[in-house]
């Protein structure tokens, strides 16, 4: 079965403009992402979507594959557009800011789509262990069900901890490595916006609300999303001992 990895990246961020070309460790976060999802043992195929010539220039420099799409508001909506150039039957969305990414975790991410094919898409999440994290409306929250499928996402801190302290629950974040299968990944850009996507500008909330589900998988690495400039800074710091920095 063909799986591809697709990168969205643009330079129109809102909050950190043209971020995929930042430095980290003298390589652009780009290519950083890029790497890190080729040397995933599911991945046969690996491009960047973008709407920009500067990153066109930037990935054709180190050797990678790019597709020119559409202006598009929603990274899974250019990932989709991107995939009408490939052959994937399953095709990965991979966020462009998430420069930290690990080849185990794509792998662990689409294993459910090989296993199960009545799933059409999955996310990772990752255990929360800060309670500033979870307090953190850049961070998306999920909860999710006893089977391990979401049942809402949020940048609110979700659940509520009413009656129980941080330290005595279980709290996870979205981590933004989605596999979908393609067909399922087309029908969701045929999908109506929802209020709920309009309201916390999270991706997923549009399957939910149009009744579908997504599975969700755990996972133990952590994850560094770069959103502004200061997590640019201590990204780029992390890149400094990172393990599998030096092997791409």
């Amino acid at each position: 079965m063909q799986v591809d990895a697709i990168i969205p990246a643009r330079m129109g961020s809102t909050r950190y403009p043209g971020k995929p070309l930042c430095d980290i460790q003298g390589m652009t976060m780009v290519e950083h992402v890029y790497r890190r999802t080729e040397l995933s043992d599911r991945v046969d195929a690996t491009y960047v979507a973008t709407p920009d010539k500067e990153i066109k220039k930037e990935v054709e420099s180190f050797g990678g594959n790019v597709i020119m799409t559409g202006s598009h508001t929603r990274p899974v909506s250019r990932v989709a557009e991107g995939a009408g150039s490939t052959d994937g039957e399953i095709v990965i969305v991979v966020q462009g800011d998430e420069p930290l990414v690990y080849p185990d975790m794509i792998d662990d991410a689409v294993e459910p789509l090989l296993e199960d094919e009545s799933i059409g898409c999955v996310n990772l999440a990752k255990e929360i262990e800060d309670e500033q994290i979870f307090r953190d409306p850049n961070t998306v929250k999920v909860v999710v069900d006893r089977d391990w499928n979401a049942l809402f996402f949020s940048r609110e801190p979700i659940p509520n901890l009413r009656d129980v302290t941080f330290e005595e629950f279980n709290v996870y974040n979205q981590v933004c490595i989605m596999p979908f299968r393609r067909d399922f990944l087309l029908n969701y850009v045929e999908l109506e916006e929802t209020p709920l996507v309009l309201a916390e500008s999270i991706d997923m909330l549009r399957l939910l609300e149009h009744g579908y589900d997504v599975k969700m998988v755990e996972t133990e690495r952590e994850v560094h999303a770069v959103d502004t400039k200061e997590d640019h800074e201590r990204v780029n710091q992390l890149m400094k001992d990172d393990e599998l920095f030096g092997s791409y």
